[in-house]
Formats: structure tokens, C-alpha cells, sequence
């Protein structure tokens, strides 16, 4: 079950590097419990888990010191448990960020306490809605690994139509107990490099942040997508990239906070 969770951590300055301390965090909770499961978790390939730091503002506007809300979200069912007895039994010890050490205040976990908290099913997802248009709120830096002849890796900070359905498409084959079939899979590819297009956007930046030891491009705003194809099935496979894009992230980097994309 896809889950997004908030928790606010109390200190007494803020973190420096909050989203690199957070992943670390992260896999030092999940190693308590299950040092096996931190390790092939580590060695994936692609991980069932975003981590993002959230701004935290006061009435009027100012950044609140000390005060860190990280959202957290889950694609696979047997990390989530674990996790969370991670954190409980290590809470009343305080949580390490980089050198210094957090309370956790709350743990958000559904729509009424956070509007970017709350859980689904695969079935759930696998039923979202048809369509044509898909909007997307990027929230925070999004950039693509992409193929340089040679083998070698770039990262593309431009939002691409292309780009961003094939990300969510790589999601949903890797983690959704309803894959396509590599048929099916190669079609959707095909008519999303033919048939998706841009109907529109806002509010475009260009970032450069840190994910990790290094820094990468990344993109925010909102960007609607349209789809020219007549075919229910990839008006299908829309409607449900759409819908996971709230709990797997955008592009790459999405555990080190970057990807964070909200459908409209």
C-alpha cells in the first residue's frame, strides 16, 4: 500500500544539509531493525522510497528555526512496518541530524492532518480515473537521469513530456504488483513519445541543489500534459502515472528530496 507520511522534528537550530541527513537518518533507523533489509535496499537499483524536507513558515512568511517537517513516502509494503518501529523506539533518545538532535513532535499520516499525507492501494491506483490532460505540481527540484553515448549518465533539469510520463511509467513497472507486459509497456512508450505534448504551465524555475555529496539542476512549477491518442489503454496509463506521482515522485534523486510532484 503507497503511503506518504509527515513528521515534524523539533531542534534547536536547523540542519545545514537537511535532505542529505535525512536519508542518512533514514537507513540508520531501518538498520536497528533489520540491517539485512537496509543493505538490499541500499543496493537497489530503484529505491520504494522518497525523503523530502518541507518549508516551514510562520504566519508571516519566515522560515520557523528548529522546526523540520520531512515527508516520507513508501511504495512497498514490507519497508513501511519496519520503518515505523525504527523511528518509535528510537524517538525518546532523539533523532540525529548531521550533529545534532531532533524530537519528533508528530507523525502525519493522512489528508485532514497533512495535504501532503495519506495512503492508497495499488488497486486504487490501478482504477484512477482515464485521461487526457494531467497537471503536476513540482514542488521541489525535478531533473532526469538520461543516456550520453558511451554508457555515461546525465542530468536533464527540463520538463519534458517525454521525460516525465517515462519516469512515472519506470515507477509503476518496478513497484506496481500490476505491471505492464513489455508489449504493452513498449506501446505506452511509443504513444507517449508520439502523443503527450504540453497544454501548459506556471511558474517555471531552474534550481541547482544538493542531492546527496553532489549538486544537480532541477526544475519547479506546474506543468499540464495533453494526450492527442484516442486510446482508452494510454488514457488509462495516464490516469494512473498521475495518481502515483503523489507517492513515488518524479525523476531522480526522489530520496534525496528532490521530485516531489503533487497532481492536480
Amino acid at each position: 500500500m503507497p503511503q506518504a507520511v509527515v513528521l515534524e522534528l523539533v531542534g534547536e537550530e536547523s540542519p545545514l544539509y537537511p535532505a542529505r541527513y535525512a536519508h542518512g537518518l533514514f537507513f540508520a533507523l531501518l538498520s536497528r531493525v533489520s540491517p539485512e533489509l537496509a543493505q538490499k535496499l541500499h543496493e537497489a537499483p530503484r529505491k520504494p522510497f522518497t525523503l523530502a524536507p518541507l518549508p516551514r513558515v510562520g504566519s508571516e512568511g519566515a522560515t520557523l528555526k528548529g522546526i523540520l517537517r520531512l515527508r516520507l513516502t513508501i511504495l512497498d509494503d514490507g519497508l513501511f512496518a519496519p520503518f515505523l518501529r525504527a523511528l518509535l523506539e528510537a524517538a525518546p533518545d532523539g533523532l540525529p541530524l548531521g550533529d545534532s538532535s531532533y524530537r519528533l513532535a508528530r507523525v502525519l499520516a493522512t489528508r485532514e492532518g497533512h495535504p501532503l499525507a495519506g495512503a492508497t492501494s495499488w488497486e486504487e491506483l490501478k482504477e484512477a480515473p482515464k485521461r487526457e490532460k494531467a497537471t503536476f505540481r513540482f514542488l521541489t527540484p525535478t531533473v532526469f537521469a538520461t543516456s550520453k553515448p558511451g554508457g555515461r549518465t546525465r542530468y536533464t533539469p527540463l520538463p519534458d513530456p517525454r521525460l516525465i510520463a517515462g519516469s512515472l511509467l519506470d515507477k509503476w513497472q518496478a513497484h506496481s504488483p500490476f505491471p505492464y507486459n513489455p508489449k504493452e509497456e513498449a506501446a505506452l512508450r511509443e504513444l507517449f513519445e508520439l502523443d503527450l505534448e504540453v497544454a501548459g504551465f506556471r511558474n517555471l524555475r531552474f534550481h541547482r541543489v544538493q542531492a546527496g555529496k553532489s549538486f544537480f539542476p532541477g526544475f519547479t512549477g506546474e506543468m499540464t500534459l495533453r494526450l492527442w491518442s484516442q486510446s482508452l489503454e494510454a488514457q488509462g496509463a495516464l490516469g494512473r502515472l498521475h495518481a502515483l506521482a503523489f507517492f513515488s515522485g518524479v525523476g531522480a534523486k526522489t530520496p534525496y528530496g528532490m521530485g516531489l510532484a503533487v497532481p492536480l
